[in-house]
C-alpha cells in the first residue's frame, strides 16, 4: 500500500509539472550553434505481463545512459520472467533525492535505486575507498577492478548493510569547468571555488590543491555558477553539457582527476524475498544492461564533448602534463585519510594491488593519460 501510494502520489506530481526540478533563469543559445544529440532509446519486450505480475520500483535520477539502461532493464525482465516481472520507472529523483532513495530502498520501499558512489559511501565506508583521487587511466582499469575482487568485497559489505549490489553502472571521469578561470597551472587554482558534494575526501582533494571547495546540492549548481557563489564544478562530460553550464561558463578542462560510478543496488529485504530462480533473471540482466549501458554511455559522453568543443564562447583543453603530476603529488595524502574513513582499512590495499594488475593488462599508451 506505501509504495501504492507513493507512486500515485509521484505521477501526479508529475503530471502538474513539479517534479522537484530547480528553475532556471533564461539562457539563450547561440543561433550559430548546432547541438549534436543522441536520441534516447526506447524498447518494447513484446511481452504482455501477467495478472499477477510482481512490479518493483526503480528510481533514478537524469542522466540519459542510466535511463536507457534502466528501459533494458525492464524490457530484458518482462521477456525473461514472461511478464511475471516488470520495473516502474521513476526517473528525475521524483521519489527523491539519492539519500532518500537509499534510505527507502533499506527499508524496502524502493526495490531498485541507481545513487553515485560518493552518496552510497556515507550507507556503507567502504566505499569511501572510490573517492581516492588519480587512480585509474582509462575505464577498461575501472572495469576491471569494479568487476573484479574489489567489486565482490564492496558488494559484501554493501549486503551488510541492506542492499543487494546489481551492478555498478558507467558515470565517466569527472572534468573540471569553470566560469572565468582558464586552468594552466596549479596557481591558478588557489582560491577557486568549486562546488563539491558532502563528501569528506572530496573536500580534502580540492583543499590540497589549494582551492575553496563549497559542498551544495547538485539541483542548486546552476543557479550558484550563474550568480558567482561558486566558481567552478567537476562532473563528466555529458552531465556538464546536459545541465548546460556551458551557458554560464567558459572553460573546460579535462583533466580525468577522479572515477565515479553510478552504484545499482537492490533492496535486499525485497531481493530475498524472490525465488532463486528470480534471483538468478535480475542479476543475469543487471550484467546485460551494465554492459549496455556502458556502451551507451560512451556515445553519450563523445557526443557531449563535441558540443562542448564547438559552443561559441567555451574554451576547451586538457590539463597540461606537469599540471597533472603537481595535483597528483598535493594529495597524494588522501590514501592515509582513506584508510580512517572506511570501515575495513584492508579494503585500500586490495584497491591499489587491483588498480596495479588492471593498469598491468590495460597500459595508457605512452603520452597519454
Amino acid at each position: 500500500m506505501f509504495k501504492k501510494q507513493i507512486a500515485l502520489a509521484m505521477a501526479a506530481a508529475m503530471a502538474f509539472g513539479v517534479g522537484g526540478c530547480t528553475q532556471k533563469e533564461e539562457t539563450t543559445t547561440p543561433t550559430d550553434f548546432v547541438e549534436k544529440k543522441v536520441e534516447p532509446a526506447s524498447f518494447e519486450s513484446g511481452v504482455e505481463l501477467q495478472e499477477d505480475c510482481i512490479h518493483l520500483i526503480y528510481a533514478l535520477g537524469n542522466a540519459p545512459a542510466t535511463i536507457d539502461a534502466a528501459k533494458f532493464f525492464k524490457m530484458r525482465l518482462e521477456q525473461e520472467t514472461n511478464g511475471a516481472m516488470t520495473v516502474d520507472i521513476y526517473t528525475d529523483n521524483v521519489l527523491g533525492g539519492e539519500r532518500e532513495l537509499l534510505e527507502g530502498c533499506q527499508f524496502g520501499d524502493y526495490d531498485i535505486v541507481l545513487a553515485t558512489n560518493a552518496t552510497v559511501a556515507s550507507f556503507c565506508n567502504d566505499i569511501y575507498c572510490l573517492d581516492i583521487p588519480w587512480l585509474f587511466d582509462n575505464k577498461q582499469q575501472v572495469y576491471e577492478v569494479l568487476d573484479g575482487k574489489l567489486g565482490d568485497y564492496l558488494g559484501d559489505q554493501l549486503n551488510e548493510v541492506g542492499f543487494e549490489l546489481l551492478q555498478w553502472q558507467e558515470n565517466s571521469f569527472r572534468t573540471l569547468s569553470t566560469t572565468n578561470q582558464p586552468i594552466e597551472s596549479m596557481d591558478d587554482l588557489q582560491g577557486l571555488k568549486i562546488r563539491i558534494m558532502e563528501n569528506e575526501l572530496q573536500l580534502a582533494q580540492w583543499k590540497a590543491y589549494g582551492a575553496n571547495p563549497t559542498p551544495m546540492a547538485f539541483t542548486e549548481l546552476f543557479t550558484a555558477l550563474q550568480q558567482g557563489t561558486v566558481d567552478g564544478q567537476d562532473n563528466g562530460a555529458e552531465l556538464t553539457w546536459q545541465s548546460k553550464f556551458c551557458e554560464v561558463q567558459k572553460y573546460y578542462i579535462y583533466t580525468k582527476h577522479i572515477y565515479s560510478p553510478y552504484v545499482i543496488l537492490m533492496s535486499k529485504e525485497r531481493f530475498e524475498e524472490l525465488t532463486p530462480e528470480q534471483q538468478e533473471i535480475i542479476l543475469q540482466i543487471s550484467d546485460e544492461a551494465v554492459a549496455y549501458e556502458r556502451e551507451r554511455c560512451s556515445e553519450y559522453e563523445a557526443v557531449a564533448l563535441e558540443n562542448i568543443k564547438n559552443y561559441p564562447g567555451m574554451n576547451f583543453s586538457e590539463l597540461n602534463e606537469e599540471t597533472k603530476a603537481q595535483m597528483k603529488e598535493a594529495c597524494a595524502g588522501i590514501k592515509e585519510l582513506a584508510y580512517t574513513k572506511v570501515t575495513h582499512p584492508e579494503v585500500i590495499d586490495l584497491l591499489y594491488s587491483e588498480v596495479e594488475l588492471a593498469k598491468q593488462k590495460y597500459p595508457e599508451p605512452s603520452g597519454q593519460e
